[in-house]
């Protein structure tokens, strides 16, 4: 016998039919990642468009967030142009920073996500040796443009500058000075990178550190977002460290 339906069975088709879309519906909310975009530039092996993700301060950054759910997508900028761009509140923020007075004006700083250690680059037939700055009076020094150098503010000492850090090997490989200073892994890139091997062994670097310095995720202040995904990033980060599948990302800070 047909039997027409009424309200009250259309009302319970509908509540049914939403509780069978209720899992579907909270299982894609629960995919949905949340996205930042970070600017970043090239800085072997740390940083680089080029590496395999996109280098190792950058894996950990992505990593750090993905433990608090966010995924993190990265535009490479010369420079000048990542920091201004971050600045600006255009994107999320940028990797990887010093801390200095005016950048911790605009910007939030995350705990250190590593220890950069600089030291100075010679030739294995130099006798090159020092204990303070003022040793660094006796050499001639080259250096790249836009990198300051602590060492600078010592009067009588003077720098000579190429474009690159490959231009200022090419110059210790010639002759043209005594010692180049550089973090030390990234000395090491680029020599390997691109240097035939006979270049690399004739370079050694002295093992003192004239500088080690941490390295940030930085957050500009102006953007609404920052201070929560600062402390997101930092919780992520500590359970980073904790990990035992991740203690390779850390490790490979620590050799040249």
């Amino acid at each position: 016998m047909f039997r027409r339906t009424t309200t009250a069975d259309r009302t319970m088709m509908n509540f049914c039919r939403l509780m069978c879309c209720l899992p579907f519906l909270c299982w894609s909310a629960a995919t949905v990642a949340e996205e930042i975009t970070l600017t970043n530039g090239e800085w072997p092996p740390y940083l680089s468009e080029q590496a395999p993700h996109y280098g190792i301060a950058s894996r950990v950054v992505s990593e750090a967030f993905a433990q608090e759910g966010i995924t993190v997508r990265y535009v490479f900028r010369p420079w000048r142009r990542a920091y201004l761009e971050a600045e600006s509140g255009k994107y999320h923020g940028s990797v990887v920073w010093t801390f200095e007075k005016d950048r911790g004006e605009v910007f939030h700083f995350s705990d250190p996500i590593f220890e950069g250690r600089s030291v100075f680059f010679h030739l294995r037939t130099s006798t090159f040796d020092w204990k303070r700055f003022e040793d660094l009076l006796d050499y001639q020094i080259g250096g790249t443009v836009g990198y300051t150098y602590e060492f600078e503010k010592l009067p009588g000492i003077q720098v000579q500058r190429a474009d690159t850090d490959s231009d200022n090997f090419r110059k210790l490989l010639a002759g043209r000075f005594d010692i180049f200073p550089s973090d030390i892994k990234v000395g090491y890139a680029v020599l390997r990178s691109g240097f035939p091997p006979e270049d690399v062994a004739r370079i050694t670097h002295h093992p003192r550190a004239y500088n080690v310095v941490s390295y940030h995720l930085i957050l500009p202040k102006r953007h609404p977002e920052s201070s929560r995904l600062l402390a997101l990033f930092n919780r992520g980060l500590k359970k980073l460290r904790e990990s035992p599948r991740a203690a390779s990302y850390f490790d490979s800070f620590t050799t040249p």
